[in-house]
């Protein structure tokens, strides 16, 4: 319930702010975004996966979110990271992005 409910305020901040074009975050802010959502996901789960996941340099806004959002709301096992973290390498995903 608690995991929804955060889900649900950072979807609704998303929604509430819209999304951003053509808007990039600073490579660390994105690490940062990046690396706390692995960092949360990975104690909730009690794993990880066994590799890193490199932030590109000054990543889409709409990337990092998505990537960190997508982590947040994966099941455990947490073994993978989402698809939608493709999207900070500006790979277009069919149906997916602004």
């Amino acid at each position: 319930m608690r995991n929804r409910l955060g889900v649900l305020i950072a979807l609704s901040c998303l929604l509430l702010t819209g999304c951003p074009e053509n808007t990039t975050v600073p490579d660390d802010e994105a690490w940062s975004q990046i690396y706390a959502a692995i960092d949360y996901k990975a104690r909730e789960c009690g794993n990880q996966p066994n590799y890193i996941l490199i932030v590109p340099r000054e990543p889409s806004q709409y990337g990092v979110e998505l990537c960190a959002l997508s982590i947040l709301r994966q099941e455990c096992p947490f073994n993978d990271y989402p698809l939608f973290c493709a999207e900070m390498y500006d790979i277009d995903l069919p149906g997916i992005g602004p």
